[in-house]
């Protein structure tokens, strides 16, 4: 490209300031430090341009990566909250068989003490005495495990 001539008034102290900087780099003349402010400028100035431009792109790249990050975690917090979920079920599970084993094993155990004991009491007292001990018995425990089934009978049933 061929060269132009400018001319230009500028403040004093700015043309002091462009020799200085001829001496500091050591340039030919005042024209090629101008000239690479101009450049600077320009390029300043079309950077701005492309920001501008390129700013709603940049944009909706942005928002794209976070929304996919976003969809990754909330995978990875469900496969987690899963397989905590699966945990907890496996241990209720294991708890609730060994509960209903001890239950079982304290009803048969119960079983068994309760055919010694009406045995031991029948040799001793009488098979008779050892019935009326076994009814007085099982009323009381079913007064204190159901206190509310004598308020819910009828009247009729109360007083039989």
């Amino acid at each position: 490209m061929p060269n132009a001539q400018l001319n230009i008034w500028i403040n004093q102290e700015y043309k002091d300031q462009l020799e200085r900087w001829k001496r500091e780099d050591n340039k030919p003349g005042m024209n090629v430090i101008v000239e690479e402010l101009i450049e600077a400028e320009i390029a300043r100035r079309s950077g701005k341009i492309v920001e501008q431009q390129s700013l709603p792109v940049i944009r909706e790249i942005v928002r794209s990566e976070v929304r996919e990050a976003t969809a990754q975690l909330r995978r990875e917090l469900r496969l987690d909250r899963e397989l905590e979920q699966t945990e907890l079920r496996d241990y209720l599970r294991k708890s609730f068989d060994r509960l209903a084993g001890l239950s079982v094993q304290a009803i048969r155990n119960s079983g068994i003490s309760f055919r010694l004991a009406y045995s031991a009491v029948g040799k001793l007292i009488g098979v008779d005495s050892a019935r009326n001990i076994y009814k007085d018995a099982k009323e009381a425990v079913e007064r204190q495990l159901f206190p509310s089934r004598k308020a819910q009978q009828p009247p009729e049933e109360q007083e039989a």
